[in-house]
C-alpha cells in the first residue's frame, strides 16, 4: 500500500486504472418507480462506493421485468442500499443488504429509516466473500419466494477476486428457486459470461458499466 505522496510506477500493469471507476460527490440518489417512486436516497462521497446511474438502474429494473413481486433481494456489495431499495419499492417482499465498510452501513440505515423500511430490509456489516462461504446456512430463513440477487461490487475485485465472486454466484444460483434472476455489475475488462459459462447471459453495455442478467430456468419435467 502506498501513501497519497507515493505512486507505484507499475500499478497500470497490475491493475484497472481507478479513472474507470467514476467519483461523484455528495449528492441523492432516486427511486425511479413502484411505492417509493422519486424519494430520495443520500449518498456521502465515499469514492470507495460507485453507486449505479439512475438512469442505468432504471434499465437494470426494466430487463428484470420492472416489477418484483414474489421477489426476495439480495445484494452482495450494499454500498447506498439503492439496489435493494429499488426492489423493495418495486413490490420485493423483504432484502437483505451486505456491505463491509462501518460508514457505508450507517448510511444504509439512515435511508431505510427514513423510508421506513427497516421492518423490511436487513443489512449486515459482512465481508461478502467469507459470508459466501456460508451461505447454504444463512439462506435457510429466507423467504420461499425467487431470489433477484445483485453482484456490483468495486470493479476492481473482478481481477483481483473474480474466482472466489465467481464461486460464490454458483452456489447462490444452485441454491436459488426457480424463476431467480441475478444481476452481475462489472467493467469492460471482466468478461462474466467467460468465467460463468454454464449460465445464459443476456449482457448490455452502460458504459463504463457492463451489466449481465441471467434467470433460472425450471427444471424440465
Amino acid at each position: 500500500m502506498f501513501s497519497k505522496g507515493g505512486r507505484d510506477p507499475k500499478s497500470s500493469q497490475r491493475r484497472p486504472p481507478l479513472a474507470r471507476e467514476e467519483k461523484m460527490a455528495p449528492g441523492w440518489l432516486r427511486i425511479i418507480a413502484g411505492e417509493h417512486r422519486s424519494r430520495r436516497i443520500y449518498y456521502n462521497g465515499d469514492h470507495s462506493i460507485r453507486p449505479m446511474k439512475d438512469r442505468t438502474r432504471e434499465s437494470v429494473f426494466n430487463l428484470l421485468g420492472g416489477h418484483l413481486q414474489e421477489y426476495f433481494a439480495i445484494d452482495l456489495f450494499g454500498g447506498t442500499g439503492v439496489m435493494a431499495m429499488e426492489a423493495i419499492s418495486r413490490g420485493a417482499s423483504g432484502a437483505i443488504i451486505l456491505e463491509m465498510a462501518r460508514s457505508a452501513v450507517s448510511m444504509i440505515l439512515e435511508n431505510i429509516t427514513n423510508l421506513k423500511l427497516a421492518d423490511r430490509i436487513q443489512v449486515h456489516n459482512v465481508d461478502t466473500l467469507r459470508w459466501l462461504k456460508h451461505v447454504s446456512t444463512s439462506s435457510a430463513d429466507w423467504p420461499k419466494d425467487k431470489w433477484v440477487v445483485f453482484c456490483c461490487p468495486p470493479y476492481r475485485m473482478w481481477m483481483g477476486e473474480g474466482q472466489r465472486l465467481c464461486s460464490g454466484l454458483r452456489e447462490l444460483y444452485e441454491l436459488s428457486p426457480q424463476g431467480s434472476q441475478f444481476v452481475v455489475e462489472s467493467d469492460d475488462q471482466f468478461d462474466v459470461q467467460g468465467a460463468l459459462p454454464e449460465f445464459s447471459w443476456d449482457v448490455r453495455e452502460y458504459k463504463p458499466a457492463r451489466i449481465a442478467i441471467c434467470v433460472k430456468p425450471a427444471t424440465a419435467s
